[in-house]
């Protein structure tokens, strides 16, 4: 059944039906957790929604997907797109927390500082 939801998920997400991919793809993760391959479809599902949505919450999703696929017996090639999820998804969730510090600030009127980058 897992295989099934894996292949109707993968459907979905290239027709551009995101919750549904996402039900699918979440359905054949909870059939195979080890199915590598599913938690990869399920991340590709959550970064077609964080592009349409712009919501940080699924940010966390792809994290917390990437974080239990690494967890797995996958490929190197795998555990690479799993890494490389993990930290696009990092990045863009550090982002998004330096705008809202920023909107706060300008919102109180305070002077933004420039930050130490080394």
């Amino acid at each position: 059944m897992g295989n099934f939801d894996l292949e109707s998920g993968r459907r979905f997400l290239h027709e551009g039906e995101y919750a549904e991919a996402l039900r699918c793809l979440l359905s054949s993760v909870s059939a195979d957790p080890t199915d590598v391959e599913a938690y990869l479809a399920l991340i590709a599902a959550y970064q077609m929604a964080w592009e349409e949505s712009g919501d940080p919450m699924v940010l966390d999703q792809i994290r917390k997907v990437a974080l239990a696929g690494l967890k797995r017996q996958g490929s190197s090639a795998q555990r690479s797109a799993l890494e490389a999820a993990l930290d696009r998804a990092d990045a863009l969730l550090l982002e998004e927390q330096r705008a809202d510090a920023g909107e706060h600030q300008a919102e109180r009127g305070r002077k933004i500082l420039p930050l130490f980058k080394e």
